[in-house]
């Protein structure tokens, strides 16, 4: 009698199992259609754990794009901007394999695109983070994986501040404006050891360390390749849509020289074409230069200081890009 109630237990059991995977696609289909009337309602607030919902439950760009534009219709400028960004990056891969998802891709670009003046950009650099270290940007939490990468948060002045095991605490007032970005270099100091009232200045090119010339040159280092890494982000996007603006004019005109009616389009793509090109050349010498100065920005001796100095600048014109040095040793 046992060994029959455990069979039909365990039967009942793989018929769960094997129902579980429609059963959410259907369920999550069915969440996104609620969270789309209520936006269309105006209802924000209510849509937008149900877009929350829906995207855990399948991945799909369609409920992230959404997440984002309820946090814009919300007033949540720097998040909407993370989720727009991510819906973009999200989107770019899925479309190389799934077509659907390209109008998703460059509807989420050029809202990205409108949404990059609304907000600033701040990096915040650390000099060898202890575990445990733990950044807040205006009250919230800045994961680890954060650390010495652009964010956006809202022009004005922003507040950093730094807790750490053994480290004195650090806290930070950053003027950000729109449409920029600025760096925030810190190198903690120890438990006891006094404040840290000689730490660099705030600035785009922020390259100073209390005590060594090397730390601060490792910390601008830092900042170069999250510059380099944003750089290359950008080329990805532009790159995948120009070539997708080709595909179509290419089909559209049967492979010969397209009509002068389309001559927009095809200029739209040339443009396309040279962002791409100009952000994969900046954006890979700024990564390469900024894991150079990391790998070789070791901590120098403070005397050597005044001897030594580095500048590092981005050159981009219209058809070049790459990254100048002018140093003095």
């Amino acid at each position: 009698m046992m060994r029959r109630m455990w069979f039909f237990v365990l039967c009942a059991l793989m018929c769960a199992l094997s129902w579980s995977g429609p059963a959410t696609a259907a369920d999550s289909a069915a969440t996104f259609a609620e969270a789309v009337e209520l936006f269309t309602a105006k209802k924000h607030q209510e849509a937008l754990p149900l877009f929350r919902q829906a995207h855990e439950a399948s991945g799909s760009p369609n409920a992230r794009i959404y997440i984002a534009r309820c946090l814009l219709e919300l007033g949540k400028v720097p998040e909407a901007y993370e989720e727009m960004k991510a819906t973009v990056e999200d989107a770019t891969a899925k479309a190389e394999t799934q077509e659907k998802y390209v109008p998703t891709r460059d509807s989420a670009a050029a809202e990205l695109a409108l949404l990059e003046r609304r907000v600033g950009k701040l990096i915040v650099a650390i000099t060898e983070p202890p575990a445990g270290t733990v950044v807040q940007v205006n009250g919230s939490e800045l994961d680890v994986a954060r650390f010495g990468l652009p964010m956006a948060v809202e022009p004005g002045m922003v507040t950093v501040s730094v807790r750490a095991p053994g480290k004195e605490s650090v806290d930070r007032e950053v003027e950000v404006p729109a449409g920029q970005t600025r760096s925030l270099a810190l190198t903690l100091q120890e438990e006891g050891n006094g404040d840290d009232s000689d730490a660099p200045p705030v600035g785009p090119d922020t390259t100073g360390e209390a005590g060594t010339s090397g730390g601060g040159f490792r910390i601008a280092g830092f900042v170069v390749a999250g510059l380099g890494l944003a750089g290359v982000g950008v080329f990805a996007v532009t790159a995948s849509m120009a070539k997708s603006e080709f595909d179509e004019l290419d089909e559209e005109c049967g492979g010969v020289t397209c009509p002068v009616s389309e001559q927009g389009r095809v200029d739209d793509g040339r443009s396309l074409a040279t962002v791409a090109n100009i952000s994969l050349i900046a954006g890979s010498a700024l990564l390469v230069g900024g894991v150079a100065m990391v790998i070789f920005g070791g901590p120098a001796e403070p005397g050597d200081s005044a001897s030594a100095r580095l500048t590092v600048a981005p050159m981009v014109g219209p058809e070049t890009g790459g990254l100048t040095f002018v140093g003095r040793f």
